[in-house]
């Protein structure tokens, strides 16, 4: 070999066998010529940092999936964090203003009709869960623990409505209070917790 190596030429030259007829011709001209000599050098550093850089390591698959796991929830809780507050705070001013339009003087808790009652909010409430597991399950149980909850929530408010119909004491202060609007905030925390468990075992 009489010509000058070229630096592409270089990189294939050193990455062939060292018994290769073209790579013996290489170093001999190499020998001769020292501008060859160090591009020839530079280019096995090159690939032996390409070499470096190429170990195959190996990761546990359960500890990448809670590690992506991880990184899912901060971003959705990055990105759901901003309404839903404001949403369970509004609900729980809905269902005591729900409460409050047919109050009237009396004052009794009538709690055999509590029972009835927390079946009719908690039937709203699971029904709102069930249709978000099975028509926006990505939306609701993939994000924010608080967007079931805020599910949860709309359900039971659903249920306290209906109670304006079906609840003979609905136009009771503390009936209302004590049944009605606390089930609804019942409601909020076991949509959070269903959430919860559920990312728990995803672990």
């Amino acid at each position: 070999m009489s010509d000058h190596i070229s630096e592409d030429l270089a990189l294939i030259l050193t990455a062939l066998d060292q018994d290769d007829p073209e790579r013996r011709a290489a170093l001999a001209h190499a020998a001769a010529c020292s501008a060859c000599a160090r591009l020839l050098e530079r280019s096995a550093s090159v690939l032996s940092l390409i070499d470096a850089q190429q170990a195959d390591v190996k990761v546990d698959p359960r500890l990448k999936a809670r590690v992506l796991a991880s990184v899912d929830r901060l971003e959705a809780q990055g990105a759901g964090t901003r309404w839903e507050p404001y949403a369970l705070a509004f609900g729980a001013l809905l269902s005591i203003a729900l409460g409050l339009l047919d109050l009237r003087l009396r004052w009794g808790l009538f709690p055999a009709r509590a029972p009835l009652c927390f079946m009719w909010q908690m039937m709203g409430a699971l029904l709102s869960l069930a249709g978000a597991g099975i028509w926006a399950r990505s939306w609701a149980w993939r994000s924010s623990p608080l967007r079931p909850a805020v599910v949860a929530m709309g359900g039971a408010l659903i249920g306290q409505l209906w109670l304006r119909v079906r609840c003979p004491t609905h136009d009771a202060p503390l009936h209302v209070l004590t049944f009605h609007v606390s089930t609804v905030l019942v409601a909020a925390l076991l949509g959070y917790l269903l959430a919860r468990s559920t990312w728990q075992s995803q672990r």
